[in-house]
């Protein structure tokens, strides 16, 4: 049985031709009825990840590239170099001696200290030291590098929000230069304006409404950073589901758990990384921290955000 043509169909058609688009015959299409997340949950394993960095660490010279960084890329996004929606999750590695070349971009990015003991990162003359749980800031455009002064290799864990920046087609980003031992010649230390350490993070654990016992790092109440919002979250029960217009990236900073997101259940351990797509439940149970980066702060900033917790 031949379909139905619809009655409007030459009109629709005759539209199309002159690049102008009927609403009424798709309105469900541009205005879905709630978000649709194109990836699915993904977990990479520390244990996994391992291997890769210590080959990186033999076969990449410093020297050669602007960073030896392994980020995490969800298949969903057809090869494109992101970790979910708006964010990337990495991991990056330096010998003993290493500099990881100065540079700025307008993405937010920031640095967790997995590994780090003996790395430090300067960010506008700011010199950060890296020891383990910290979290170093890079805002936009503030000229950052990276250096191992201990005697062991380092690794960190990074996030930014490139792919958002992309999208927005608002992406700048400046090298500095290789040569220039200036930068490296610092002595201002960063804490408080770049450089959260782990202690107070922890101290600040509070219960929240999930369950958890939960950290934001802010400015004056507010998220961190304008387009960046992270949050240290300690698990010690079954937390409640929640759900977000917004998307995360989670860390396995210690301990042992489970986290259930969406259809998918990820059994973690430390340094363990898993993501959180937006408008996915999501719910955690075990006895581990997790550090969580999010895009909460753009949604927010944009009368954009919605949260539920059931």
């Amino acid at each position: 049985m031949t379909k139905l043509e619809r009655p409007d169909a030459p009109l629709i058609a005759a539209l199309e031709r002159a690049r102008i688009h009927p609403l009424w015959d798709r309105y469900q299409r541009i205005t879905p009825m709630a978000p649709k997340p194109v990836d699915a949950p993904m977990h990479w394993r520390w244990r996994d990840v391992e291997p890769f960095a210590q080959r990186a660490a033999k076969e990449v010279g410093i020297e050669d590239v602007e960073r030896r960084a392994l980020i995490l890329a969800n298949p969903a996004f057809g090869g494109a170099t992101v970790t979910t929606q708006n964010l990337i999750g990495a991991f990056t590695v330096l010998e003993p001696g290493d500099k990881a070349v100065p540079h700025r971009h307008t993405a937010a990015a920031i640095r967790f200290a997995t590994r780090a003991e003996g790395a430090v990162t300067i960010v506008n003359g700011r010199r950060c030291e890296m020891h383990q749980g910290d979290l170093v800031l890079t805002p936009p455009m503030c000229w950052h590098g990276h250096i191992n002064e201990g005697k062991r290799r380092t690794v960190w864990f990074d996030a930014a929000n490139m792919p958002a920046i992309c999208n927005l087609d608002a992406s700048f980003f400046e090298p500095g230069k290789r040569q220039d031992e200036r930068f490296w010649e610092v002595g201002t230390e960063g804490s408080g304006e770049y450089r959260f350490p782990w202690t107070g993070a922890e101290h600040g654990l509070a219960p929240a409404a999930d369950g958890s016992l939960t950290y934001r790092y802010s400015r004056a109440g507010g998220s961190v950073m304008p387009t960046l919002d992270l949050y240290l979250k300690r698990i010690r029960q079954k937390t409640k589901e929640a759900r977000s217009t917004c998307s995360a990236v989670c860390l396995v900073v210690s301990g042992e758990g489970r986290s259930q997101v969406g259809e998918q259940t990820f059994e973690w351990s430390q340094h363990d990384v898993f993501t959180i797509p937006h408008w996915t439940w999501a719910s955690h149970q075990g006895s581990g921290d997790l550090f969580i980066v999010t895009d909460r702060a753009i949604y927010e900033r944009l009368e954009l955000l919605r949260e539920e917790i059931r």
